[in-house]
């Protein structure tokens, strides 16, 4: 089927997740499951943008000297009114005097004896209002909102400590394979060093989850059995990593077909055509690919929006893994029949346009692939790109 009706299913067959209060020092990647209202004006009270005097415009022609009546700080008790004929000494974020409508910086200026001489003309905008920024009672941030630096630094800002955020959904994985070995241990005839639950445990934290990594299990239905029953009582989410495709021994697929619910399996995608989606023991499931570049394609284009579905937030609001960018290549790529092509390219910034270079090969067993790239391709089904041509392509974050 097509990416986007794997999408619909998967989105059909969702979860709730719960909520928790977290304080803002702890809530980076976290989202929220509340909308969050300011509880002061931003700012909080008129205030200088800048060193320099604070007085009536109307005073101010170059030459002029007025007399200086005091100092606002920050933080310190509002100064006395500023009349005619008078400046007030005022520190950046300072309380506007009374009286006084613009800022003269402080390089514009000159003081002697009681007095600042007036060099330029003073500015009205270096004045920040009240409330200028945001207003009390004001939703500043909304659910599904993932906090990010400037999220939490505007929450504290609006006086906000605590904040609810969705729960992180736990997120058990599962990789098979006989011929796999963790890669602490000494290579056997026949074998390679699993790597794929590595990568997609890093994936889920990325993404805001909490991967519980199994480590690979052997081609056998009785432990898959086991492991499954296991990851089923502690999970929100099973991914599995191999045995989906058509072989003997792939026995993801055999045992979901004789003891789970397959709700699709196989998707129109190059790399990573042969996923599947499920339940087991009414826990969702994603098989993926057991190619190390298809597991982490199908991850980027299928898992990652169900998990920002069930977190409650979606591509514009949650966690991104890529942004959708055009692009001109400098190479020409080959599409796939009847399916979406995600071809490993490199992106940068060429005579103020963003291009797009391949640089080895691309095979879906090659992860290096995916580290001297940047970027994935998408090509529509039946599509070659050409050098100098203009594609849609996902930029790697």
């Amino acid at each position: 089927m097509t990416l986007d009706r794997a999408l619909e299913i998967s989105y059909s067959n969702s979860i709730e997740l719960k909520t928790e209060k977290t304080t803002i020092d702890k809530a980076l990647g976290r989202i929220l499951s509340e909308d969050i209202i300011s509880h002061v004006n931003d700012p909080i009270f008129d205030n200088s943008a800048m060193d320099g005097w604070a007085v009536r415009i109307e005073d101010c022609k170059i030459g002029s000297r007025l007399k200086i009546i005091g100092t606002s700080q920050a933080g310190k008790n509002s100064p006395q009114t500023v009349s005619k004929g008078e400046a007030c000494r005022i520190m950046t974020g300072a309380p506007i005097p009374k009286g006084a409508n613009s800022i003269l910086i402080i390089e514009k200026s000159e003081e002697d004896n009681g007095f600042v001489t007036i060099l330029d003309n003073p500015k009205p905008n270096y004045i920040r209002k009240k409330g200028e920024n945001i207003t009390i009672g004001q939703t500043i941030l909304q659910s599904g909102t993932v906090l990010n630096p400037p999220e939490i630094s505007l929450a504290a800002t609006s006086g906000n400590w605590e904040v609810n955020v969705v729960k992180k959904p736990i997120v058990s994985i599962i990789s098979t394979g006989d011929e796999l070995t963790h890669p602490s241990s000494e290579l056997n005839e026949g074998e390679i060093f699993e790597s794929n639950s590595f990568g997609l445990t890093a994936l889920i934290d990325k993404i805001g989850g909490k991967a519980e990594n199994f480590g690979h299990i052997s081609d056998s239905l009785e432990d898959l059995r086991n492991t499954l029953n296991l990851a089923s009582e502690k999970s929100d989410l099973i991914i599995t990593s191999g045995g989906v495709s058509m072989g003997e021994w792939d026995l993801v697929r055999k045992i979901m077909e004789e003891e789970g619910e397959i709700k699709f399996w196989k998707i129109k995608l190059r790399p990573g055509g042969p996923p599947l989606f499920g339940t087991w023991n009414n826990t969702p499931i994603f098989g993926l690919p057991g190619n190390p570049v298809s597991s982490h394609v199908v991850f980027i284009t299928l898992v990652a929006p169900w998990i920002n579905r069930i977190m409650g937030t979606d591509e514009h609001k949650g966690a991104r893994l890529g942004n959708k960018v055009k692009i001109r290549l400098k190479n020409p790529v080959k599409g796939a029949p009847g399916k979406i092509c995600m071809r490993r390219i490199f992106i940068q910034l060429e005579d103020d346009e963003l291009v797009g270079y391949v640089k080895t090969h691309q095979g879906s067993g090659n992860i290096n692939s995916l580290v001297t790239h940047n970027a994935l391709t998408l090509l529509p089904p039946n599509t070659d790109g050409s050098i100098g041509q203009v594609i849609d392509a996902i930029w790697l974050n």
